[in-house]
């Protein structure tokens, strides 16, 4: 079990709470590995251990967090300057939209 405890600590502590956050400078993992990273581990432990084990638990939960604060930022991406544009200026031509 501490083995599992320190990998899913391992995972857990990858987290990145932001590009000026003192103890992600310099060995930041992109978010996208660490999911799949999270993910492979978690299918690992549930093969060993068995769905419905704590440690199994814990490791997809891991997975959740990643996934959620993966959706957590693109919800927070810039916009780009023409995207403002069409928001400030909604009857512009630009900013139609049409079907065809």
């Amino acid at each position: 079990m501490a083995q599992v405890l320190t990998r899913t600590q391992r995972l857990a502590n990858t987290r990145n709470y932001g590009a000026n956050s003192q103890e992600n400078q310099g060995h930041s993992i992109p978010l996208s590995l660490r999911i799949d990273m999270a993910r492979d581990e978690a299918r690992a432990i549930a093969a060993e251990k068995g769905i419905e084990s704590p440690e199994s638990a814990v490791a997809w939960d891991i997975v959740e967090e990643l996934l959620s604060i993966a959706a957590h930022r693109r919800t927070q991406e810039p916009k780009s300057a023409f995207e403002r544009y069409c928001l400030e200026h909604p009857g512009a031509s630009e900013a139609r939209i049409y079907d065809v």
